[in-house]
């Protein structure tokens, strides 16, 4: 045998041999450094996907080793303290059970679960405008927006949108209390209606504004709690006139309106020793006086009758 063949051989033989064995000691130190110095805890997890408002069964959790310093606060070491639970929160295959996704002990199951104490859940109808082209699910965060008729300044009736109430939790869309799954034929289609928590009072306004028309949801940003500065837009705020309507309003107009609409004569008393009475005329800003025989059965004011007395007198 050649030994230019031979030789080459024998190295690599030698070489896997060495890295054989140092892979062998570096497995088994490890497995002596992280077996018995590890305490491990057995607590509950989800066996399956369980949906919102579901009664937790036997068959719906399971038992899994985890890492004692790992551990959730929350968690639980038996199966026995989450069996007819309700869930309030979707959960995945192999996620934590916790006492805080779960409904106080006693709730009966359902939606009803799912509604803390104080809150209201309150349904909407909605089409493909008006729920943001099913764009909504479970979980999100939207206002309502009414279009409602009030009147002006002028008293004038006109149309104004405004926000009715904002920053509810979409607790259902349709039927379905989760975007977590698969989907049904029913949850692949626009949902007809939405389901929100509200409070008592927003569960009214909610109310009132469906039936005064078709409210409008708007989705907004999950992590955007900030109350909205808008204060309603009117048609005449849509066309840019706001100001033109404000200025109807203003004093300074309103005085100039009031001194328009004053009279242009004065009473003036009769002089009972005298024939005659003075009767003073005012056109176009210029002040005149007029002396008109005393006519004790006509008008003690400077009337019409005066004034047509005064006229042919004023055209000299």
């Amino acid at each position: 045998m050649n030994m230019k063949t031979v030789v080459p051989l024998v190295v690599a033989l030698i070489l896997g041999v060495v890295a054989a064995k140092l892979g062998k000691d570096m497995m088994a130190k490890r497995g002596q450094n992280s077996g018995p110095g590890i305490k491990m805890t057995k607590i509950v997890v989800a066996r399956e996907d369980i949906t919102p408002g579901s009664i937790i069964k036997d068959i719906d959790v399971v038992l899994r080793d985890m890492p004692s310093d790992g551990m959730p606060q929350y968690a639980f070491t038996s199966t026995a303290d989450v069996i007819g639970r309700v869930v309030t929160t979707q959960l995945v295959k192999g996620q934590t059970v916790m006492e805080t996704l779960l409904a106080p002990r006693g709730s009966m199951g359902g939606v009803q679960a799912m509604v803390p104490p104080g809150m209201r859940a309150v349904t909407l109808e909605v089409n493909e405008f008006s729920g943001v082209a099913g764009l909504i699910i479970p979980g999100s965060r939207v206002d309502v927006v009414q279009t409602i008729r009030v009147k002006n300044d002028d008293g004038e009736e006109t149309m104004m949108a405004k926000t009715t109430v904002e920053n509810l939790k979409v607790l259902a869309v349709g039927r379905k209390l989760s975007s977590v799954g698969p989907d049904s034929p029913e949850g692949q289609q626009v949902a007809r209606s939405v389901t929100l928590l509200a409070t008592t009072e927003q569960a009214e306004a909610i109310d009132l504004s469906a039936h005064l028309g078709q409210p409008r949801l708007v989705l907004r940003n999950g992590m955007d709690d900030k109350p909205t500065t808008g204060k309603g837009i009117t048609v005449a705020g849509l066309r840019g006139q706001e100001k033109d309507v404000i200025a109807k309003r203003d004093p300074i107009t309103e005085a100039a309106e009031k001194m328009l609409n004053q009279p242009t004569t004065r009473p003036v008393e009769v002089k009972t020793d005298s024939p005659y009475r003075e009767v003073e005329v005012i056109r176009a800003g210029a002040s005149t006086k007029v002396r008109l025989e005393s006519a004790p059965t006509g008008p003690t004011t400077g009337g019409a009758t005066l004034l047509e007395e005064a006229v042919p007198q004023l055209n000299k």
